[in-house]
């Protein structure tokens, strides 16, 4: 009879054991309670680049880069880079900040910007494009281009051969040695 009692409350006890692991166990989370927050890598000083057939594009460093994980999108503070032409010219510049779309590899760099060609040329901008399919930056946001006794400016300046040759679109305005064109 001892040993009936002992059997039972075993029983019993295993029981309860398995009721309460059962009501206790966390609950699987649902897609809705992951964290809707980017996932965001940062570095200090790294610098990102682009290459096609073998030859640098352009190069950026800054001072930080913030990569998210999920988009591989890339976001920029403190920035200076080089841009290379296929004649080797090149076209230093610097900004507050940018961005770097993973999927068009277009660069948009704004706050401050300033840039200086090899061969002389200085650009003055808000904001400054690169825009890869087209292999062109477009300067806004008051841009102005000067270039031995020449200043443009106007609402956008644009060039595929690092402001040697250039395009204005909007309110264009050229002075040359001191005539308005």
């Amino acid at each position: 009879m001892r040993k009936k009692y002992i059997y039972g409350a075993a029983a019993a006890f295993i029981v309860a054991l398995i009721v309460w692991a059962i009501s206790t166990a966390p609950e699987t989370p649902t897609a809705s309670d992951a964290s809707q927050e980017p996932r965001v890598m940062s570095y200090e000083g790294n610098t990102l680049s682009e290459e096609r057939d073998g030859r640098t594009i352009w190069t950026l460093t800054a001072e930080q880069v913030n990569f998210d994980i999920d988009t591989q999108d890339a976001s920029m503070r403190g920035i200076v880079g080089t841009f290379y032409g296929k004649d080797g010219r090149t076209l230093e510049l610097k900004a507050d900040e940018g961005h770097m779309d993973h999927e068009t590899r277009n660069v948009t760099l704004t706050g401050n910007v300033s840039a200086a060609t090899s061969d002389g040329a200085t650009l003055t901008a808000d904001d400054l494009m690169w825009t890869a399919a087209a292999g062109e930056l477009s300067a806004t946001g008051e841009p102005q281009i000067t270039r031995d006794d020449l200043r443009a400016t106007g609402d956008v300046i644009t060039s595929s051969d690092e402001f040697q040759q250039f395009r204005i679109t909007g309110n264009a305005r050229i002075e040359k040695g001191g005539e308005t064109k």
